[in-house]
């Protein structure tokens, strides 16, 4: 293959075929490429940065998750990144967010092919009637380089910087795929609130003529992926959705789905797509000989991921087409403390307070240095990528709940009978079966009653769930995840209001 300086533009398979050539990675049994990512196997949050331009200051909410990095600063990162490229051979494509144009330049070839898997291939034409602005997301990547070899003086030999005044992004020092599709869709869900467009991390799902649309919140490892394929409903997107005056959207063009104890059985189109030509595994263990991969070997990392084209799943509603507004919504929790129940019906200020308190478990094994159980609370369940302030977001949330007039419940897929290392998870099908009561609307008509610590509604019984998994739990357990929530509340500022706090979080009259 010719390799002078400047652009190669390729399909999915020939940059396939450059990467294996370059031994960037291997073939699996079934055609999946097979690579490696180093050092950064998941998304780098300390060395992630935002341009502190005056003209988008004020629209940023800054802190631990927006970190600012001056103009001056960024101009230089760009301009030798921008340099380092034209200088030797690259990569590029050129697809959608959206309806906004993303062009991806790398060095690496298989980061393109991940780029063509995850972005859209067209835009989505009743959503750019929404959006007069022709704009373009461009992303410089530069895996094998770090800051000190650009001649950049940054505290980290790794760096993603992304300017949300000129719509670029810079990533060196990183060969996590994820970096790019996250980022990209940083900048696009900073954008879209600008047009009163509601972007969402989020799945969502429908029937097959594009009605009884559920849209699933959650952070990694709550089960967005798996709980929305759903073979008796047809797939909106798993894990960017767009929320407009027409109805929901999907951003994205592929899914980047956690494989980390994948089981055919239990997720079946999820590990067809990952095995298959033109997908991208990440990070798995496989035997050299045969090429078989073993889905639950997490030896190099348990945030194991496969990269693949929406259309290698079955069920996938029209990508064109925008579906219905949601006749339901679910927050995804994976409590780990065993202090929440199974499932719990929201009323519009415990939704709002949910939405902002973003709350899940992080476990051991699924990050460096946790040996135990942490809560996590990531507001409007993905603060990373959500860059104006959590308010912005909550209110069009709870703008559109009330204009659909959309029931929201809380879906724990974590832990029961005292917590991690002590019950077990809550199995997919029971999740599956609450979900479907959600969605059918069986649900409603449940009997309930109110939790006493958090005050929403807990279900006494679900057809086809056994008991066992609809007690509401009692103990210190729940009084110190309770403190926890208002802990992270207090510590919010104005990005909730303590109207919401008051009307919509545990009550402090019930904790010990």
């Amino acid at each position: 293959m010719h390799r002078g300086k400047g652009e190669k533009t390729m399909n999915t398979t020939q940059l396939i075929e450059a990467a294996v050539q370059a031994n960037f990675g291997v073939l699996s049994r079934d055609g999946a490429l097979m690579v490696e990512t180093g050092a950064s196997t998941g998304r780098s949050t300390k060395e992630r940065f935002v341009v502190q331009h005056p003209d988008v200051a004020s629209d940023i909410e800054w802190g631990k998750v927006n970190q600012g990095i001056s103009p001056n600063e960024a101009e230089e990162f760009f301009a030798k990144l921008e340099k380092q490229l034209a200088g030797q051979s690259y990569y590029e494509m050129q697809e959608y967010v959206g309806c906004f144009k993303v062009r991806v330049r790398s060095t690496s070839p298989w980061h393109i092919a991940f780029a063509r898997n995850m972005f859209r291939e067209n835009y989505i034409e009743s959503l750019q009637e929404q959006i007069a602005d022709d704009i373009t997301i461009q992303i410089y990547h530069a895996p094998e380089l770090t800051t000190s070899q650009l001649g950049i003086n940054m505290p980290f030999e790794k760096a993603i910087v992304l300017d949300p005044h000129s719509m670029k992004v810079g990533i060196v020092g990183t060969a996590y795929a994820g970096e790019i599709k996250k980022s990209a869709f940083t900048l696009c869900n900073y954008l879209l609130p600008k047009y009163g467009l509601f972007p969402m991390h989020a799945s969502a799902n429908c029937l097959g003529d594009g009605s009884n649309s559920c849209v699933l919140f959650g952070l990694s490892g709550t089960g967005k992926t798996t709980l929305s394929a759903d073979p008796h409903r047809f797939l909106i997107g798993d894990d960017e959705i767009v929320w407009s005056k027409n109805g929901l959207s999907n951003l994205e063009g592929g899914c980047y789905a956690k494989l980390i104890n994948l089981d055919p059985e239990k997720e079946p189109d999820i590990y067809m797509a990952a095995n298959r030509q033109g997908s991208i595994l990440e990070n798995v263990r496989f035997d050299y000989e045969s090429r078989t991969i073993d889905f639950n070997d997490g030896t190099l990392t348990e945030n194991t991921r496969g990269s693949y084209s929406i259309e290698a799943l079955n069920h996938v509603f029209d990508q064109g087409r925008e579906a219905a507004p949601p006749s339901s919504i679910v927050f995804l929790t994976a409590d780990a403390f065993g202090a929440l129940p199974a499932v719990a019906k929201l009323d519009e200020w415990q939704a709002q307070y949910h939405f902002i308190s973003g709350y899940t478990a992080k476990v051991a094994g699924t990050e460096m240095g946790v040996t135990e159980p942490q809560a996590t609370f990531s507001a409007c369940f993905g603060a990373p990528f959500m860059p104006r302030p959590a308010s912005v977001y909550g209110n069009l949330l709870a703008q559109l709940m009330r204009e659909y007039n959309v029931p929201v419940w809380l879906l724990n897929t974590g832990w029961t009978n005292g917590g991690y290392g002590k019950g077990g998870r809550f199995p997919i099908p029971v999740s599956r079966t609450l979900l479907s009561a959600i969605q059918s609307g069986e649900l409603e008509k449940a009997e309930m009653v109110r939790h006493p610590v958090f005050g929403f509604s807990v279900p006494k019984a679900v057809p086809g769930v056994d008991s066992e998994w609809l007690t509401i739990p009692e103990g210190s357990q729940v009084q110190e995840l309770a403190k926890k929530f208002m802990a992270n509340a207090e510590a919010k500022g104005n990005s909730i209001s303590e109207e919401v706090i008051r009307r919509g979080g545990p009550q402090p009259q019930h904790l010990n």
